[in-house]
Parts: structure tokens; sequence; C-alpha cells
């Protein structure tokens, strides 16, 4: 016992230090975001896992089941108790009382002060709390791991907000590009018209154009501000004029040269690695340990008791001509056993049993429900991130074809060879292609972020 004590102090030590490790990083990248410094990926993830409520919650979770670890493993100690009175006892009932006759019979004085010390060991008892202990060290186990899959899922909502904040940001730019393609559009087709050299019915697309790039522009904006007001929030920042993101051309994954690691080789350490599944064993070891301890109510509750009590108010006695003196006979040990035996419940405890072997089983399903689904989560954030790689090459190579595009339409255009509707169309295409590169480039990151969650990493753009 003494060695486990050490050990879960030492462990509980280790991880309170690591907490307090955090805070001044915390600080630093709250203050990057109050001195307008760029914003990144990993300090917005480090920024809401601290100021996240439900890993916060979490925390106190596991707080509360190394203090009931903490008492199950205490409850296995000797327990003593003390007790003490102070007494008037009437001589109108019984007149033998506070008389020297009636002490000579063990009848009390008038006035009576008697304190007691009771010591009780369970011995049987032991394997029941031994049990208990087994479950509460399984569950705080448990806690720690659901603790540590919090901050998980703290840091990638993090990156799901910063990203979207990044996306809107770059289609926000795309947008007031295409509303300048579209004004000067619109500016050239008014000179064109008044020239002669284009009709109508030319002039009125461009203006429908101008005004749909308007309409974009407003969508877009709107966007924006609701994505960083998102991002404001789980970073814990009220002020969004602070934010001011990191808009790199490039996406995280392609500044780090990153390589798509062999699926093979790290799906069985991604199960493996994984806190939900963790956590999931150890509530199911945990609800092993609570039936083998319902099981043990059936025996029976054997302690040993010792109590020693004292007469503070006992006088000298006179009996036969022997006089004993007050301390000879104020003081009593008593010790033994105490046996209790529950023989006839009607059926409560088989009841008890049956309810935690239920727990034991569902606790199992669980489990294997959690191991099914993280085999499809792997394979599905693989693909996932396998897929954007594949689709920002093909958006890179798509945003050079529609602006090679767009300038080509635009020279047969002014030549006349071409109608204002295939110049709009190209103009769009252009903004379509630049606007799906954003979205590549936020969704290759967040791919990847998934990915490292999926497998149970710590969500660092610094791996």
């Amino acid at each position: 016992m003494v060695t486990f004590l050490f050990i879960y102090q030492t462990f509980a030590q280790e991880n309170e230090n690591q907490d307090q490790d955090h805070p001044p990083l915390l600080i630093q990248n709250a203050r990057s975001v109050n001195s307008n410094q760029l914003l990144t990926l990993e300090s917005a993830m480090n920024m809401t896992e601290h100021y996240s409520f439900v890993a916060k919650m979490s925390q106190q979770d596991l707080l509360i089941s190394e203090a009931q670890e903490n008492a199950a493993l205490r409850s296995m100690l000797p327990n003593v108790s003390g007790s003490a009175n102070y007494m008037f006892n009437s001589s109108s009932v019984n007149q033998l009382v506070g008389t020297s006759l009636g002490a000579q019979y063990g009848f009390p004085e008038t006035n009576s002060s008697a304190g007691s010390l009771t010591l009780t060991q369970p011995l049987v008892g032991l394997y029941s709390l031994y049990n208990g202990l087994m479950q509460s060290s399984a569950l705080t186990r448990a806690a720690l791991q659901n603790r540590t899959q919090s901050r998980v899922d703290a840091r990638f909502y993090g990156a799901q907000a910063f990203i979207n904040a990044q996306k809107a940001e770059q289609l926000l730019k795309t947008a007031k590009s295409s509303i300048e393609v579209s004004e000067k559009q619109l500016k050239d087709g008014n000179a064109q018209f008044n020239a002669g050299k284009l009709t109508n019915a030319d002039l009125l697309k461009f203006k429908l154009d101008y005004e749909n790039s308007k309409t974009n522009l407003i969508q877009a904006e709107t966007t924006y501000k609701v994505t960083l007001i998102t991002l404001a929030e789980a970073i814990g920042i009220k002020n969004i004029n602070l934010i001011t993101l990191d808009d790199s051309d490039k996406s995280v994954w392609e500044a780090k040269s990153q390589k798509l690691p062999n699926l093979e080789k790290i799906f069985s350490p991604g199960m493996a690695k994984r806190h939900d599944l963790i956590a999931a064993k150890e509530n199911v070891e945990a609800s092993k340990y609570a039936t083998q301890q319902t099981y043990s109510t059936y025996l029976p509750t054997l302690n040993f008791v010792a109590t020693y009590s004292r007469n503070f108010l006992a006088k000298d006695i006179t009996y036969n001509n022997v006089t004993y003196s007050a301390s000879s006979y104020s003081d009593t040990l008593s010790y033994g056993l105490q046996l209790t035996w529950n023989l006839v419940d009607w059926g409560v405890r088989q009841a008890q049993i049956s309810s935690t072997i239920a727990s034991e089983q569902k606790a199992k399903y669980n489990l294997e429900n959690l191991s099914m689904n993280a085999r499809i989560d792997i394979t599905n954030s693989y693909l996932q991130l396998q897929n954007a790689i594949q689709v920002l090459d093909s958006s890179k190579v798509s945003v050079q074809y529609a602006q090679d595009a767009y300038l080509q339409m635009k020279a047969r255009f002014d030549n006349g060879q071409v109608t204002a509707t295939d110049l709009i169309a190209a103009a769009n295409d252009q903004t379509t292609a630049r606007a799906n590169l954003a979205n590549a480039k936020g969704a290759l990151d967040l791919a990847w972020m998934s990915f490292q969650k999926s497998i149970g990493g710590q969500l660092s753009t610094l791996n």
C-alpha cells in the first residue's frame, strides 16, 4: 500500500507540474493577439485548449476521481473513533444513585462523566474495499484519458475556427478582386457602348455581373465577420479587431513539406494511442471490479474491535472492608472480533449483482462500438487527407488555367471575337478557381488535424 500511494502521489504531482507549465504559453499567445501580431494555427489551438470550459470541466472530473481513489485507499486503514459524555443522574427516580451503597453495586454518582476510544479494523471486508480501490483507480485512469481527449477536442475546435476564419478571409480577398474585375469590365463596357461597339444587352450583362459581385462581397464580409466572432469566442478574445490572421500563401501542411504516411504502419499504433479507447478499456476494468465488489456483499463482515474507556468522576469504593481506589477501576479495555452476517435480504444483493453485470456488459459493448468507429475514423481521415492533398494540387493548376483563359478571353472580347457572356463566364471561372484554392488550403490543414486526432495525436503543427 505504501508503494502504491507513493506512485500515485508522484504521478499526480507530475500532472500538476505539467498543468502549471501551460499558463505562461497561454499568456504569451494572448499577448501576441493583443499586440496585433499574427495569430497562427498553433497559437489558436493552444489558446482554445486553455480557454475551453469542457476541458476545464474534465480537469475537475479528474480531481474528483483522484479524491475518490484517495478516499477508497484510506478506507482500508483502521478507523479510530472517540466518544464522551457528562451526565446528571436523578436520585429522585433511583434512590441508590449518588449513595455509597449504590456505588458498591455499580450505580452512578449524581454526576458522571466518561469517554472512550474505539479502534475498528475490517478483516474480511478488506476484499471488498480492495475491489473498490481498484475500481476507483481504473476510473481515475479513465478520467485522465478523458481529460486529455477533451483537450484534443478543444484544440481541434480551435483549428476549425481558425481555418474557417482563414478561408473566409481568403474568400473575402477573392470577392474584392472579383468586384474590381467586374467594375473594370463595366467601365470598359460603358466606353465601348458609348463608342457603338457594344450592344445594350451586353452592357446589361456587365451591370448584372457587377451587382452579383457586390452581393458576393457582402456575403463574404458577413461570413468573415461571423468566423472571426467564432474564433474570438474559441480563443477567449473579446475584441475581434485584435485578431490578425496568418495569411500565408501556403497551407501549414505545404510549409512543413509533410509526406503522407503509410496507413498500414500507423493504423495499429493509432488505435493503441486513442484516448477514448483507453478510457473505455479502463471503464471495462472498473466495471469488473464493481461486479466483484458486489459479489463480496455475500461475505460476512468481520472486524477487529478494541475499546478503551474511562470514568472521569470515579471515586474510591470500599466493599467488604476493602477499599478500591478510583484509578484502579476507572479505566476499561475491551477487544475482540465483531461478526455481522446478513443471511436473508430477499434478493436485494442478487438484484445489485445483476445490475453490475449488466453495467459491465454495457461497458464491453461500448468499447467494441468505439473500436469499430475508431477503425472507420482512422481510415476515413486518412483518405480525406489523401484526397485533400490531391485536390490542392488540382486547385493550383485550375487557378493558372483560369487566369490564362480569362486573359485570352479578354483579348478576344476586345477584338470583338466573343460576347460579354463569354468574358463574364471566364471571369467567374477565375473567381471560382481562386475560391476553390482557398478552400482546398484550409481543407488540407483541417484534414491533417483530423488525421492527427484520429490516431491519438496531440494536434500540433510542430509534429
